[in-house]
């Protein structure tokens, strides 16, 4: 067990890269009560006890480790931020980032609800095949809704086995720095990695970290976040800018709308350095922190008012993405 008592979901030291300058002040945008207010950044992203559990009427705790993973993980970032690169990162720090990365991914109270989820899930499917469940089946025993212990428990089993089960698709990546300016800052929300795959969705989907064409962002501060795009992706790139350079001028429009733009990112994807985000891209940006976030947004600034749009058009943005509703008929 902890002293700790308010836990964190998303690091302190990250949230603290979003704020006014001023005592860790920052603003929040709460998606489900639709206000935005201004507060310490100690204050979001956090629950009471959130880490602890008990097995066999032991108290026990992850609070720690996870302090421990993010002590190693924030010099790190900070290289990144002062270089605008990840060039200059060695494989220990790589592999830093990607054991963080990993436990980020399913540390979160939103990727607690999407799990509390899979028993009604099941439920579903075995009403919809019209199947008996018998008492005290096995069948029984999966489609009861957990406790609130056993799902810290089962969150706490994947947590540990995280970098190695997550770690290994991070590093395959390309990795870059994104950035944009103050007028048009990056957000972060309650549940930061995001991902996006603008390749066609197959039979199964296009959303995950092992998916060819698939984008993996993690905001840094109201200015940089980390790229980590398919090697698909990059080669995709690299032919496009080889034709650049070796056609006639005149030809170039013909194989690239944007050439200039598609050399720039190919150069950053080579050598792991920074891209400049148009406003539009930032727009795009920060519509995936709004539909990955459970409730919360947090901000440099007081203007929410792209979030306030994607709930207007589609109010299932004010929670998290649940799987049970994804998979409802349409």
């Amino acid at each position: 067990m902890t002293d700790a008592k308010i836990q964190h979901y998303v690091p302190k030291f990250l949230l603290r890269n979003f704020g006014l300058g001023k005592k860790d002040q920052v603003w929040v945008f709460d998606k489900k009560l639709g206000r935005s207010f201004n507060t310490n950044a100690k204050n979001i992203a956090s629950e009471s006890r959130f880490y602890d559990f008990e097995v066999g009427g032991d108290e026990h705790s992850l609070e720690s480790a996870l302090s421990y993973v993010e002590t190693r993980t924030k010099p790190v970032i900070e290289k990144i931020l002062s270089r605008d690169s990840t060039a200059s990162l060695n494989a220990e720090e790589r592999g830093t980032l990607a054991a963080f990365l990993s436990i980020q991914l399913l540390r979160t109270r939103a990727f607690r609800a999407q799990w509390e989820e899979f028993p009604l899930l099941l439920r579903r499917k075995v009403e919809a095949m019209k199947l008996e469940v018998a008492p005290g089946s096995e069948m029984e025993e999966l489609i009861r809704s957990p406790s609130e212990n056993q799902v810290k428990v089962d969150s706490a089993r994947m947590l540990l086995r995280a970098p190695e089960d997550y770690g290994p698709h991070f590093l395959d990546k390309h990795w870059f720095v994104a950035r944009t300016t103050p007028a048009h800052p990056f957000w972060i929300g309650d549940n930061p990695i995001a991902l996006q795959n603008q390749t066609e969705r197959g039979p199964y989907g296009n959303l995950g970290l092992g998916v060819p064409g698939i984008e993996i962002y993690l905001p840094l501060s109201s200015t940089r976040a980390l790229g980590m795009w398919c090697p698909s992706l990059a080669a995709k790139f690299a032919e496009g800018a080889a034709n650049i350079r070796t056609l006639p001028r005149h030809l170039v429009e013909r194989v690239a709308r944007k050439p200039d733009r598609m050399l720039a990112i190919d150069e950053c994807l080579r050598t792991e350095g920074g891209l400049d985000y148009e406003p539009m891209t930032v727009m795009n940006f920060n519509s995936l922190q709004v539909a990955r976030s459970e409730r919360y947004l947090v901000s440099p600034t007081q203007d929410f008012s792209l979030a306030q749009r994607m709930i207007s058009d589609h109010p299932e943005y004010r929670t998290g993405q649940r799987i049970v509703d994804s998979m409802a008929p349409r």
